[in-house]
């Protein structure tokens, strides 16, 4: 908080008592004396594209925030909670459950982009804290040259999608099958309450320690985990590194079955031998390879050739890249990807020999490695990729399952998808899918929609000139996206059935409904003692 600003902001608490309410109008001037007058801004003013997700347009706020530090943050949170404003924050903005979109008016929605430092990389210890607002493409890029890496280094998005988005949501992608989720690597959070106080998890709350362990005593940072911001805001993150692989072989495989490819995965998986294992059907990979014109850029194929650590063999990698095109993966029904990294090749090459003889078992065959190779060299991609190919609108669903019930998620996702091809049809929507293992147990199965519909101010931020161009040729199509949210909530039930355990709760996954009441009056019993007036992003979770 400024100096200046500080002072008059306690000034006129003195002469109204902490508690005293204000009239509403007094409350920007507070605001304005903590963030400063430009990161304050009301609806109408020019940011209204952060009250929206990547597939809901709506939003209420009474004011849009940015703070610079922590205590700007616990700052803001305490006059909200004298002046019974709702606070809830936003990070990288690719949430499409409307985690962060206010859902009452009297809200204050805090822009956590301003949080992205990158506090303490410490390779002795292996630990590094950074800010919320870091992106997962930062963090990569600063560890990168230091031979460092979190075991789950961020999702596809992770160009603009956030740390304490991720935290708050729950995130998987690159390293899940082998390391699980971003959140199994947590070692401790700063954390800000309702009250405007700030709490620390994890070996950071003992007295003269470093974040370096989480487990002494009772877990206090789980609960924040996954909360979507309803229990408090996170403003510190610390997580484990471990060191890069010197060695990586990239995998791929054609199956002319899901049946196959699960069974397949499901045994890699078990094995724990390799870091990525993601599928996807025919429309899928026809939606991936339209997407991207890597394969014919220069500048990415000279990414291989870095990645590949050494000049030759990526210069090989390179030209069969090139050579193979796109057109591979037409003749596939389904595709399998497979990333197998190791400190020693001798080590990665027996791992690889091991999937390919797993996969061979369930009748897969070799295909280019392109896809794997290519995701490694560029692991977040060009924020173009929130639309379709010719600017069609995009929205997932998923659901994730314990292995041994994938088979049967599957089948009934493909019958519900089957009674409704027809007016899919008459929309011109198109379901891809994929899945991925993550960790040992557990498979997630995601359904990406793509129909052709007028963008919103968010994808106007966020992608490019050319691909936004394209996405305004089409006609808005109510009707078409209607369908897609009536869809997704018919495949959350579905997958509900068979004990699905979704991320990105938000405000629209029906957790409450689907928790044990025993578990779930827990919940609001810790939410109740930390939060008692529900002011931290009421609404999500299904607490109000």
């Amino acid at each position: 908080m400024h100096d200046d600003a500080a002072m008059r902001l306690h000034g006129r608490r003195e002469r109204d008592g902490v508690n005293a309410p204000a009239p509403d109008r007094d409350i920007a001037d507070e605001l304005a004396a903590i963030v400063g007058q430009a990161n304050l801004s009301r609806p109408g003013e020019g940011r209204d594209h952060l009250l929206r997700d990547i597939f809901f347009d709506e939003g209420r706020a009474a004011f849009i925030v940015r703070p610079g530090d922590r205590s700007e943050v616990s700052a803001i949170v305490a006059v909200a909670a004298a002046r019974g404003f709702a606070v809830v924050p936003r990070g990288g903005g690719m949430s499409y459950t409307r985690a962060y979109i206010p859902s009452v008016e009297r809200s204050i929605l805090l822009d956590l982009s301003g949080l992205d430092a990158i506090l303490t990389i410490d390779p002795d210890n292996m630990f590094v804290t950074v800010e919320p607002g870091v992106t997962w493409k930062k963090l990569y890029e600063a560890l990168k040259p230091m031979g460092l890496r979190l075991p789950v280094f961020g999702t596809i998005s992770g160009a603009a999608a956030t740390v304490g988005g991720g935290l708050s949501q729950g995130a998987i992608f690159h390293g899940s099958t082998q390391y699980g989720t971003v959140s199994d690597h947590i070692l401790g959070l700063e954390v800000v309450l309702a009250d405007g106080s700030c709490v620390r998890t994890g070996q950071a709350a003992t007295r003269n320690a470093m974040p370096f362990f989480r487990w002494h005593g009772p877990d206090l940072t789980g609960p924040f985990l996954g909360d979507a911001g309803a229990l408090g805001i996170k403003t510190e993150a610390t997580f484990r590194l471990i060191p890069w692989p010197d060695h990586m072989i990239p995998l791929s495989f054609s199956f002319d079955t899901f049946e196959a490819v699960w069974n397949a995965q499901n045994a890699i998986a078990r094995a724990g031998i390799a870091a990525d294992c993601f599928s996807f059907d025919a429309a899928a990979q026809h939606q991936m390879m339209d997407r991207t014109s890597l394969i014919e850029d220069a500048a990415a194929l000279a990414r291989i050739v870095r990645s590949s650590g050494n000049l030759f063999k990526g210069m090989k990698a390179a030209a069969r890249i090139a050579a193979g095109g796109k057109g591979f993966l037409d003749e596939s029904p389904f595709s399998l990807h497979v990333v197998i990294e190791h400190r020693h090749m001798e080590a990665a090459t027996a791992m690889a020999r091991e999937a390919a003889s797993i996969v061979a078992a369930e009748g897969g065959r070799p295909l280019p490695d392109t896809v794997p190779r290519m995701t490694r060299a560029q692991p977040f991609g060009s924020m173009d990729q929130v639309l379709g190919p010719s600017g069609e609108r995009w929205v997932p669903v998923h659901g994730l399952f314990a292995l041994s019930d994938g088979l049967e998620a599957m089948s009934r996702l493909q019958a519900l998808l089957a009674r409704h091809a027809e007016a899919m049809e008459q929309h011109r929507i198109l379901p891809a899918i994929l899945s991925n293992p993550v960790g040992a147990s557990a498979m997630i199965i995601e359904v990406l929609f793509y129909w052709p519909d007028t963008p919103h101010p968010l994808h106007e931020q966020i992608v490019s000139r050319e691909k936004y161009a394209r996405a305004m040729r089409h006609a808005p199509n109510p009707a078409g996206r209607a369908l897609v949210g009536q869809l997704r909530g018919d495949i959350l039930d579905c997958f509900a059935d068979l004990g699905s355990a979704p991320f990105g709760i938000g405000k629209t996954i029906p957790y409450r409904a689907n928790r044990a009441p025993g578990s779930y009056g827990l919940l609001q019993s810790i939410k109740s003692a930390l939060d008692p007036k529900y002011l931290m992003n009421p609404g999500a979770l299904g607490l109000r």
